[in-house]
């Protein structure tokens, strides 16, 4: 346990030094989120050798560490032909799998992060009749999905008809994500919550979609929020599965 402490600020500060967006072209590219793993070719403009900031979790901590990425070309099973390679495999440099994988975010950089939900450890499903507590520090947070006016259900499925993604605070409530219609058997869940950008207030990591075939996965943070709100989309990463 102190062990592994020990050789995450080692790579922290190690690494932290070279900089992850190297040029101007890099800076003016929008916020971007990515998972190690294999994809549709389109789903994916990373690019070998590129540097990005990545969260690795355990037991005892959260760190943003700098890794370095491998994009390989790779079979695509669900719609290449023999021979053909338009998939493409991401995977980072480091023996320490990060949960997601961060380039070009604002207020974002190497060091401690702090995590209060971690989906790899209790369930993040949302349903209409779920809802999910947060506390970071002292503050107390709600991610729940809410009716709209229109409070017809859906066929089929746990969601009312234009369901909403709503995080709380107190007073103040935010609609994340919005549902059209009934959508087409959608799931949303919460993937990570914590403290990325060190500002003391939650930052968000979900999975939400319109479609059961098509996955959005969206951050928002804290610091990037507008006056009243309590986030904001950071950024997002799409992907279907045929």
């Amino acid at each position: 346990m102190r062990t592994t402490l020990i050789v995450l600020v080692i790579l922290v500060f190690s690494l932290a030094a070279a900089p992850v967006n190297n040029s101007a072209e890099i800076s003016q590219q929008a916020q971007r989120i990515l998972e190690p793993g294999e994809y549709h070719g389109d789903e994916v403009t990373a690019q070998s050798g590129e540097k990005w900031l990545g969260l690795h979790i355990t037991d005892e901590n959260s760190m943003l560490l700098v890794y370095r990425l491998t994009v390989n070309a790779v079979e695509d099973s669900l719609v290449d032909e023999a021979g053909q390679n338009t998939g493409k495999s991401v995977s980072v440099d480091l023996p320490l799998e990060p949960r997601f994988l961060l380039r070009g975010v604002k207020n974002v950089s190497a060091g401690p992060a702090t995590t209060v939900f971690d989906d790899g450890a209790s369930s993040g499903n949302l349903a209409e009749s779920s809802s999910i507590e947060l506390k970071l520090g002292e503050a107390a947070y709600v991610l729940k999905i809410a009716a709209s006016e229109d409070t017809a259900k859906c066929p089929y499925q746990s969601f009312p008809r234009n369901a909403r993604l709503v995080l709380v605070k107190g007073e103040t409530r935010q609609v994340l994500y919005s549902l059209e219609e009934c959508g087409s058997d959608p799931s949303w869940s919460l993937v990570w919550a914590g403290d990325l950008d060190r500002d003391g207030k939650l930052d968000l990591y979900v999975n939400v979609s319109q479609h059961y075939n098509v996955s959005e996965r969206k951050l928002f943070l804290s610091s990037q929020a507008s006056e009243g709100q309590l986030v904001r989309e950071a950024a997002e990463f799409v992907t279907s599965g045929c």
